[in-house]
């Protein structure tokens, strides 16, 4: 795999079910002031809510998915995006890169959504896209094997590395 343990651990969590949202620890009996998103403040925090659909989020994933000039799929879901089931990318190392991106994304999305809960840090979009593209440049071009990525290349046109 192209990302590291620690987020192929946390996608695996993701997948079970395993990720403690607010609405989550509600369900346990943990006493909690408010269910609600802490980075938009408009809708019930879910999993799904919090990787995806979240305004604050959403932003993102349509900037990533600009940068690898990919439609946006209409039915944007968890279950796909974890699964690498979003996008056309015809390679396999394609669909390993982007399935690395989508991940790293999450990974980020949900790292920086801690950030806001225990340090009351805001992301903003341009940066978390920067973030984005550093991050899954460094792990991608250390792991991968199969070709040597150019950084400029990865920037500007990512699709190009695998055709």
């Amino acid at each position: 795999m192209l990302v590291p343990k620690k987020v192929e651990v946390f996608v695996w969590r993701v997948l079970k079910g395993r990720i403690l949202v607010l609405i989550e620890l509600d369900k346990r009996g943990v006493n909690l002031h408010s269910v609600r998103c802490p980075k938009c403040d408009n809708a019930i925090e879910c999993i799904s809510h919090s990787l995806l659909s979240c305004e604050k989020v959403r932003d993102i994933w349509v900037r990533i998915f600009d940068w690898w000039s990919m439609p946006r799929p209409p039915n944007f879901d968890l279950r796909g995006l974890l699964e690498g089931n979003l996008g056309q990318v015809g390679s396999e190392l394609g669909k390993n890169l982007w399935q690395a991106v989508m991940w790293m994304c999450m990974y980020l999305v949900w790292k920086s959504r801690n950030e806001k809960v225990f340090k009351n840090k805001d992301w903003n979009v341009s940066v978390a896209v920067c973030e984005i593209q550093v991050k899954s440049y460094e792990w991608v071009a250390k792991r991968c094997k199969a070709k040597v990525i150019d950084w400029d290349s990865w920037l500007h046109n990512p699709q190009d590395i695998f055709l």
